[in-house]
Formats: C-alpha cells, sequence, structure tokens
C-alpha cells in the first residue's frame, strides 16, 4: 500500500492529499530515511512523522484490508513516540 494512502486511511492525516503535502515537505520518514508518497509501505516498517505542531513515531502493525474506522484504524500500528509541539 502506499504511504500517503495508509496515512489517510490509520487517519494520521485528514486526508490523502495532506499527507502527500506532509510527506514531499520532508517530514515524514520511514525507517530513519526520508519518504517519497508513492513508496510501499508494510508491516514491521517504522514511521516518522515530524511536523511543526506533532512528533509521532509509529510501527506498522498491518495494513487494512479497505477503509476503516476511526476505531479500528488505530489497531493498524503501535505508538512508539508522541509528542506535542509549542
Amino acid at each position: 500500500m502506499r504511504l500517503d494512502r495508509f496515512l489517510s486511511v490509520a487517519r494520521l492525516f485528514k486526508s490523502r492529499s495532506l499527507a502527500a503535502e506532509a510527506i514531499a515537505s520532508s517530514m515524514v520518514f520511514i525507517d530513519g530515511m526520508p519518504a517519497k508518497p508513492a513508496k510501499e509501505v508494510m508491516a514491521g516498517h517504522i514511521i516518522t512523522i515530524d511536523t511543526p505542531r506533532i512528533y509521532k513515531k509509529i510501527k506498522l502493525l498491518s495494513l487494512p484490508p479497505k477503509n476503516m474506522s476511526k476505531g479500528e484504524a488505530s489497531s493498524l500500528y503501535d505508538i512508539l513516540g508522541e509528542r506535542i509541539k509549542d
């Protein structure tokens, strides 16, 4: 699954276009390396989101079979670190 689509389905960004924008602005990393929107993600990847407002590090547990509810979306990943910036 594409990174921008995963971030949208997992409800880490409100839309796929916002996710792609953050990725293009070098705010999203996969396993410590800058990511591209079309990068394929799979279980086990560590995704770091470092925007001006929030820092979040997650471990991808599974890929969604389809769109999910907000409650189910959080089961796709495990939060390794999270911080809200001032």
